[in-house]
C-alpha cells in the first residue's frame, strides 16, 4: 500500500491591488491552483480583511492610493505577524522594495508576473 502525503494545504491568500484587472487574474489563478482567495482593492480594505480573517499569504501591491504597500505591510504585520507577504509591483524602486523586505515581506515579484513563478513562490 502506497500512502500519498502530498495533500495540498488549504491556505487563505489575500490579494491586495487597486487594479480590478490584476485582482481578477490573480483571483482566478488562486482558485485554479486550489487555494482560497480573499480580495481587497486598497490598503485599508486589506487591513479590515486581516482583522476579520486568518490569512496565510498576502499578495500585496506596492503602489496604491491613500495607504501604499509599505504602510499596509507594517499594519498587517502588527495584526498578523505570521502572515507571509509577497510584494507584487510594476516599479523597480529598490529603496521601497528593501523597505518592504525590512518590514517583513518574504519575496518580491514584478508585474507583469510569471504565473509559474508565482505558483512556485506560493
Amino acid at each position: 500500500m502506497i500512502l500519498n502525503f502530498t495533500k495540498k494545504l488549504k491556505f487563505n491568500i489575500l490579494i491586495v491591488d487597486d487594479s480590478i484587472d490584476v485582482v481578477d487574474i490573480l483571483n482566478q489563478f488562486i482558485i485554479n491552483i486550489g487555494y482560497t482567495p480573499l480580495i481587497a482593492y486598497s490598503g485599508q480594505e486589506a487591513i479590515e480583511k486581516i482583522k476579520k480573517n486568518k490569512v496565510d499569504i498576502i499578495l500585496l501591491d506596492m503602489v496604491m492610493p491613500k495607504i501604499d504597500g509599505n504602510a499596509t505591510l507594517k499594519i498587517i504585520k502588527s495584526i498578523q505577524p505570521d502572515s507571509k507577504v509577497i510584494i507584487i509591483t510594476a516599479y523597480h524602486d529598490t529603496e521601497k522594495i528593501m523597505e518592504a523586505m525590512r518590514s517583513g515581506a518574504e519575496e518580491c515579484i514584478f508585474k507583469p508576473f510569471d504565473l509559474n513563478l508565482l505558483k512556485l513562490t506560493i
